[in-house]
């Protein structure tokens, strides 16, 4: 290694990327705990993606910590850390071509293959190319408009002049990479997909994950078990959202998502609040514990940037029991951690660029 990397892998810092999680991958093991063991910590202790990129580069990391920078770095679902995976996936290494191609699937935000026969070098080269393809188009076009692009090309429809390549997934997939990689920065795309998305089931979906990122409810069930609902109660959703997107587009002529959650909020009687700021923080604690089960994920996601527990809650899916038990588990987890040990003012969390 030259004089000039050593020096660069002491400025980027000397911490260790080593994990024993690895040694689970692959197997059922790693899916139903390794993994959430080997990411939490990656986002929550490891550098952000720049400095592992950085350190990577500086050519002192073990194989083993090369292999845990691959599965667990891709939950911050950094596109800039899609070199690592195209160096790694046609290593001569067996072990690091599946690390690398599951690992890609996970940073996209894609359906997880089954590596566990191995990926073949010809198999590897195949996927080189997609990566190039992919990266090239990523750096024109953010990872959640590449998704949508997917969900609405199914059913003709397109963001406004896409160019790029488009992967070719159901729109159930497309949804669920959406739901992943989703800031509250994207409600811009999620409003034009919303208006370009053609097929009533699309504009659902769609108005699920503008109801997580704008704490708005555009569908509410009866709260009785008796009273039943259908595709009225459905299209009066619709509607109301419809109205909402036409109001910020059209006659606010703004989607800044600090004044769509300052109206929200509003709304609820919370005033005088900056949304997305530390001092916002009891404020998301009190969505997480009492608001709609629409926002629970993104309340959480909101608390972990201003230094909290990272967590994989769903909205698409926030009624569905393992999710209901995740979230309780998260805000048992904030009971018991006094709120002062939060670092609020300056949260070193890997970000997006």
């Amino acid at each position: 290694m030259s004089l000039s990397m050593s020096i660069a892998a002491v400025i980027l810092g000397a911490s260790s990327f080593a994990a024993p999680e690895v040694s689970y991958f692959p197997g059922s093991y790693f899916e139903a705990r390794a993994k959430a063991s080997l990411q939490r910590r990656a986002m929550e202790k490891w550098p952000g993606s720049s400095q592992i990129v950085g350190r990577w580069q500086s050519g002192d990391l073990k194989h083993r910590e090369k292999m845990a920078i691959l599965l667990g770095a891709s939950a911050s679902h950094d596109p800039i850390l899609l070199p690592l995976y195209r160096e790694a996936v046609t290593s001569a290494d067996g072990r690091m071509r599946m690390a690398a191609a599951y690992g890609y699937r996970d940073l996209l935000g894609d359906a997880l293959p089954d590596v566990t026969g191995g990926v073949e070098l010809a198999d590897a080269e195949l996927l080189a190319r997609e990566m190039d393809l992919v990266a090239r188009t990523l750096r024109e076009r953010p990872l959640v408009e590449f998704w949508l692009q997917g969900a609405l090309m199914s059913e003709g429809a397109s963001m406004p002049g896409w160019r790029g390549i488009i992967l070719s997934r159901s729109q159930g997939i497309c949804f669920r990479a959406v739901e992943k990689i989703l800031v509250f920065d994207d409600v811009s795309y999620l409003a034009t997909a919303y208006r370009h998305a053609v097929r009533k089931r699309t504009k659902i979906s769609l108005m699920r994950l503008l109801e997580a990122v704008t704490l708005r409810k555009f569908f509410t069930k009866p709260n009785s078990p008796q009273a039943g609902w259908g595709s009225k109660e459905m299209d009066d959703a619709l509607a109301a959202a419809d109205t909402f997107v036409d109001y910020w587009i059209d006659v606010r002529c703004t989607t800044d998502p600090d004044m769509i959650l300052s109206s929200s909020l509003k709304e609820m009687g919370v005033s005088d609040v900056q949304p997305l700021a530390p001092s916002s923080y009891d404020v998301w604690l009190q969505v997480l514990k009492h608001g709609a089960v629409a926002w629970h994920m993104m309340a959480a996601r909101q608390l972990y940037n201003l230094g909290g527990r990272w967590s994989q809650l769903s909205s698409l899916q926030a009624e569905a029991q393992p999710q209901i038990e995740a979230r309780d588990e998260l805000i048992l987890w904030y009971r018991l951690l006094p709120s002062h040990v939060l670092n609020r003012r300056d949260p070193k969390r890997p970000s997006r660029p």
